[in-house]
């Protein structure tokens, strides 16, 4: 019969995936578990994918929207990383366009013409935009190749970036019906990965959480001497110092501090952009192409700042104050070496931290089960950073990684710390706590601990616990009492900011008095101030050991890069990654099928770019 010998249009294959891969990213295959997401959706099934920041994440949504009829649909939570995503897709030859409070009138009328004529291979939107009634019923008049929702985990109250205009994305399962939808995000555990696919409705989805390790990244954490601002602003200066030149983003917890160190960083003669929310959104988007187009640049911010920015050669990622969960910790140092290449991570945090995030928690209008999750993750990044364990591995085995092993090149794989067990010893600063009625600070209890405190009154002096600790040496009470603060076994009531101390968890502090519960503590504070140089063998090691006819050609395409972006006003990265570059300088292409081979071009890149990368070539000869 007729019917039966007209066959229905084939579906897209990951072969096909793969061709559109090199054709328009210039690369031969997919990484990690990219191939399994993609296959999912060219399928038309629903799936939430976690996999590490700088893994493609937008790669396994932009490809299907390519390949499958229709329009793709992206939800995206900042106009930065929507608009950073749209010009790299448009520098790839990807019909690709934002709808956003900056998108004039007339640019709208022409969106929404491409969308009707088919034209248009990914249309990228706010959460609050799809709550507008006209923006859904627009849609409705198209056909969809699938929805994505990027920065998923945007949607779980259990998460570190919880935005309430992200609950409602669940209602695109009903408004939109046999649409297949991606839920994409680097930093889920598994109980946020639970919430996710709960509160999106992604029910029967297939849940594909790729590993959390970052090889090329270097961790370390930095123990604040004292809370003085003064301080911990001149470790950050000499930290920055040490890697001058380098493109680096410096976090800091408030707007105040961000102005601070930035300022310090200019007086020290560093290339620093101070970044923050209580800014005007123009200066912001002023100072944000400033980082993304200048080489060397420093950012600091606070975490307004960072969510998707693709810089790719970000060396180094510093929190002068240390974020709120492990979540935020990675993803925040995920920001460093998205391009594969060697990175750093250092972390400044001491107890005034803590009490500093806690303090925040307390404000936070949210149930009291959501609090005491906050809370606990706190803690467990304190842990992270005051322990004795491999950073990445515990992270990893945060996020659900029981295998995961030692990184061998963080800084406590690299100069393991002396611990000892101290458990007799928190018994004895807990009973101290306690015996003092919780009514005074941490130096009062140290000097009680130690039978220093000046002009004793008889109550004190006749309680038990009254220079117990006196053969102690003080730095190791006080590496004590910090760690427990960390622990939850101690907390300190901010109290007018005259901090008292008193006992945290009952159950946990009573486990340390019945022995159930061993406390180990570092002998000494670590010192990282200036790690030992790491074994490098990427292509940072070539960048700093090239032969100079190479470096000749290497600037070369960086200064030809450079204008091509002023020209179009466009960070340089989306034109070209240094990464590209260098792999250019090396082979020397005589020619554009030459060029055409080296990966990072891509045919959409060769053709626009081509010609002008072989002059440049020419010129540098």
């Amino acid at each position: 019969m007729l019917a039966d010998s007209v066959s229905a249009p084939t579906a897209p294959t990951l072969a096909d995936a793969r061709a559109t891969l090199e054709r328009v990213w210039g690369h031969t295959d997919f990484r990690g578990l990219q191939s399994e997401v993609v296959g999912e959706i060219l399928a038309g099934r629903d799936v939430l994918a976690v996999l590490p920041t700088g893994g493609g994440k937008s790669v396994c949504y932009q490809i299907p929207a390519m390949l499958r009829p229709g329009l793709g649909l992206v939800v995206s939570p900042l106009i930065a990383l929507m608009t950073d995503q749209v010009e790299a897709l448009k520098q790839q030859g990807v019909s690709a366009a934002r709808l956003d409070s900056g998108v004039s009138m007339d640019d709208r009328s022409a969106i929404w013409r491409a969308a009707r004529a088919g034209e248009l291979d990914l249309l990228y939107v706010s959460p609050e935009g799809l709550a507008q009634p006209h923006l859904i019923d627009r849609l409705h008049d198209l056909p969809l190749s699938l929805i994505a929702i990027d920065e998923a985990h945007c949607v779980s109250q259990w998460g570190h970036d919880f935005r309430p205009d992200y609950r409602t994305l669940g209602r695109l399962a009903e408004l939109f019906p046999g649409v297949p939808r991606i839920a994409v995000t680097a930093t889920a555990d598994a109980r946020t990965r639970e919430d996710i696919v709960r509160s999106l409705r992604l029910d029967g989805a297939r849940v594909i959480v790729d590993s959390f390790a970052r090889p090329n990244l270097q961790l370390s954490a930095i123990r604040k001497e004292n809370a003085s601002r003064a301080r911990t602003d001149a470790a950050v200066i000499d930290l920055v110092r040490q890697r001058r030149g380098k493109s680096g983003v410096v976090y800091c917890g408030s707007r105040d501090g961000c102005e601070r160190v930035a300022q310090a960083l200019r007086d020290a003669g560093t290339n620093a952009i101070a970044y923050h929310a209580g800014m005007d959104a123009r200066e912001r988007d002023k100072r944000l192409e400033r980082f993304l187009a200048e080489d060397g640049t420093v950012m600091v911010a606070t975490i307004a700042f960072g969510m998707g920015v693709d810089k790719a050669d970000v060396r180094f990622v510093i929190h002068a104050d240390p974020p709120g969960s492990l979540e935020a910790y990675w993803q925040e140092i995920g920001r460093g070496g998205r391009d594969g290449e060697p990175a750093e991570g250092i972390t400044l945090y001491g107890p005034s931290d803590i009490a500093w995030t806690l303090k925040r928690l307390d404000g936070r209008p949210m149930a009291e089960e959501v609090k005491a999750v906050q809370v606990r993750k706190a803690r467990q990044l304190f842990a992270m950073l005051d322990g004795a364990i491999c950073r990445p591995q515990a992270v990893r085995r945060y996020f659900g990684e029981a295998d995961a092993q030692p990184c061998g090149v963080c800084d406590l794989c690299q100069d393991p710390p002396a611990m000892f067990d101290a458990t007799v010893l928190a018994q004895k600063a807990l009973a101290a706590v306690q015996r003092l009625g919780e009514r005074f600070g941490k130096t009062r209890v140290l000097d009680h601990l130690t039978g220093r405190t000046r002009d004793v009154q008889p109550w004190e002096a006749g309680l038990s616990t009254w220079g117990i600790g006196k053969d102690t040496a003080l730095h190791t009470w006080r590496d004590v009492i910090d760690h427990l603060m960390f622990e939850g076994l101690l907390v300190e009531d901010p109290n007018d900011n005259k901090p008292l101390v008193r006992l945290g968890d009952p159950e946990a502090v009573r486990a340390v008095y019945r022995n159930e519960r061993v406390i180990e503590v570092r002998l000494t504070p670590a010192r990282v101030a200036a790690p030992r140089e790491r074994v490098r063998n990427g292509r940072n090691a070539a960048l700093e050991n090239m032969d100079a006819d190479v470096r000749a050609r290497f600037e070369t395409l960086r200064n030809w890069r450079r204008e091509r972006a002023a020209e179009q006003r466009v960070p340089p990265y989306v034109i070209f990654q240094d990464k590209t570059l260098l792999e250019i300088a090396l082979a020397e292409p005589g020619d554009l099928h030459a060029l055409e081979h080296i990966p990072g071009v891509g045919q959409s890149k060769l053709e626009r770019y081509g010609k002008g990368v072989l002059a440049a070539l020419s010129a540098a000869a």
